[in-house]
C-alpha cells in the first residue's frame, strides 16, 4: 500500500474544533432553554414573561446555533481526509475521515475518482489574512467531495496527481 496523503498536524486542529463545537453546544443549549423559560422576566427585558412564540424563537435560535455548529463540524469531519492510501494489488483507494470519537474508513475503486479541484483558500477580513488551501476530490456515488488539506503531507505526490488529475 502506498500512502498518498496524511493530514499531519492539521488533523489535530480539525479534531480540536470538533470537540470545541461539542463543548460550546452545551452552554448554548442551556442558555436557549433558559431563554425559553424566562425571556421577558428580567428588568432589562420588560419584567413580563414574553409570549410562547417569542420565547420559542429566542431560545430555539440560541440552542439551534449551538447544535448547528456541532452538526457542521460532524459533516466537515466526514469530508475531511485524515489519510489516503492506494492499494496497487486491488486498485483500491482507502480514505480515512474523521468522526467525533475516531475515524471512518472507506474504500473505493481507483476508477471511482471523478476528478479534483484546487482552491487557494485565501481570505482577508478585518486585517486578518488566512491562507488555507485545499483540494476537493470527487468520487462516484458520493454527493459531497472529500476535502484534502493542501497544508498536509503528500508522500507520493506523483501518484496523487495520476489518480486525481490536476495539481
Amino acid at each position: 500500500m502506498i500512502e498518498i496523503f496524511r493530514a499531519g498536524r492539521q488533523l489535530w486542529k480539525v479534531r480540536l474544533w470538533m470537540w470545541i463545537s461539542i463543548i460550546l453546544a452545551v452552554p448554548a443549549i442551556w442558555w436557549g432553554w433558559d431563554l425559553f423559560q424566562t425571556y421577558g422576566t428580567r428588568p432589562a427585558d420588560g419584567g413580563v414573561l414574553a409570549s410562547l412564540p417569542v420565547r420559542l424563537a429566542w431560545g430555539g435560535t440560541v440552542a439551534g446555533l449551538g447544535l448547528a455548529f456541532v452538526y457542521g463540524m460532524w459533516l466537515y469531519g466526514g469530508l475531511y481526509v485524515a489519510n489516503m492510501v492506494y492499494d496497487e494489488r486491488s486498485d483500491r483507494l482507502h480514505v480515512r475521515t474523521l468522526s467525533f470519537l475516531g475515524n471512518r474508513d472507506r474504500v473505493f475503486s481507483a476508477a471511482d475518482v471523478q476528478g479534483s479541484s484546487y482552491h487557494g483558500g485565501d481570505f482577508w477580513a478585518g486585517g486578518v489574512a488566512v491562507n488555507a488551501p485545499w483540494v476537493t476530490v470527487r468520487m462516484r456515488g458520493r454527493r459531497w467531495p472529500f476535502i484534502v488539506d493542501a497544508q498536509g503531507e503528500f508522500p507520493n505526490r506523483d501518484l496523487g496527481r495520476r489518480l486525481f488529475g490536476g495539481r
